[in-house]
């Protein structure tokens, strides 16, 4: 009886000892390069000198590629929590759309450059290769506005933040080298800018700007 005892916790200690290599598997700092598209969107209205508003949503898709540095914790035998920052150096381009004011039309554009996120990673290791994980982010990037026939001024600032979700799939190929998929959804702040046409009138835009990422990651744990 003793025996079968002392096997039987033998049996479990090794079972316990390989779920924990099983997360730790995923533990440690890794770099990796995104490359995906990005779906970034406007929802606004503009309001033109004599009080007429005109809604407007419009949007533009992009490809887009960046670096990700991140550092994961083993917090169990199957669940990992990561840290990370990401950068994306390719401009997201938003467009308000046209709006009309007396005889003259105008546009005004919106434009997202120098993009990072600083990130939290919640991951639960299914097995010794793949994981799924969420992901919540803040994020930040410089805003840059320009217009026709004149120029735009933002007057909610240079720069624009917001926060996001993900939710993706990390699987190893070797014990070191990983490749990554998720989709993100961040919202950001309200802007709100001013434009003269060529008449010299003005128009006051506002807006909600949006980015969907898809993206694949290859990624190296050190």
């Amino acid at each position: 009886m003793n025996k079968i005892c002392k096997l039987s916790a033998i049996a479990l200690l090794a079972s316990s000892t390989s779920l924990m290599a099983q997360s730790k598997g995923f533990e440690g700092g890794s770099i990796g390069l995104f490359a995906g598209f990005a779906g970034a969107e406007l929802d606004g209205k503009a309001t033109e000198t004599r009080g007429d508003t005109t809604n407007a949503t419009a949007g533009k898709v992009t490809p887009m590629a960046g670096v990700d540095l991140s550092y994961a914790f083993a917090t169990g035998s199957n669940s990992v929590i990561g840290l990370g920052v990401s950068y994306v150096p390719v401009k997201a381009e938003i467009g308000t759309g046209s709006s009309t004011d007396g005889n003259q039309t105008g546009k005004a554009d919106v434009e997202l450059k120098d993009h990072y996120s600083i990130y939290i990673q919640p991951t639960y290791v299914v097995n010794k290769d793949s994981a799924i994980f969420l992901k919540v982010n803040y994020s930040h990037a410089d805003l840059k506005a320009a217009g026709s026939p004149r120029t735009v001024s933002v007057t909610s600032g240079n720069d624009i933040e917001g926060y996001g979700a993900s939710v993706g799939l990390k699987t190893f190929l070797t014990p070191n080298a990983f490749v990554q998929a998720e989709v993100n959804y961040t919202e950001y702040d309200s802007i709100r800018g001013t434009k003269t046409n060529s008449a010299g009138k003005v128009t006051t835009f506002t807006g909600d700007p949006k980015l969907v990422q898809g993206l694949i990651t290859i990624g190296y744990k050190f």
